[in-house]
């Protein structure tokens, strides 16, 4: 589950997950830890800054709803990811953009859904961003 002392870092992932990594999981089969299909990985979001990877974007299901699930908390090997998080986590937060990307705001509330602190990590590098530019953007 994610850490909530308030030392969570995203983006960056975990130590060695790196773009190319982020890259690697489009187009694989995104699980919970359990095991249960969440959905399928159709692209990257990263930093509008630093280029860093920030976000995946989920295919949830036949519908094609699709949501972001934080970098830092994605697993992958060969053709499959693991989310650290339920799959009821995935599909219950707000649908997105994925051509679009993020503004802070959003990635706020993301982050809010998913319990990652709001200080520190990835909503510091956010602050002092105007709420209504794109902050998290489609990796090209």
């Amino acid at each position: 589950m994610p850490e909530t002392d308030g030392t969570a870092e995203m983006p960056g992932a975990p130590a060695g997950f790196d773009l190319a990594d982020a890259r690697a999981c489009v187009g694989a089969r995104l699980e919970e830890v359990g095991g249960g299909n969440v959905g399928r990985v159709q692209g990257v979001l990263v930093d509008s800054v630093d280029g860093a990877p920030t976000w995946l974007v989920v295919r949830l299901g036949r519908i094609g709803r699709r949501a972001a699930v934080p970098a830092r908390f994605v697993a992958a090997a060969g053709s499959h990811a693991w989310a650290s998080f339920p799959r009821s986590w995935v599909r219950g937060a707000a649908e997105i953009d994925p051509v679009g990307g993020l503004t802070p705001d959003e990635e706020r509330r993301l982050m809010a859904h998913y319990g990652i602190p709001l200080e520190g990590g990835r909503a510091e590098a956010l602050s002092g961003r105007p709420g209504d530019e794109r902050s998290s953007i489609p990796d090209a």
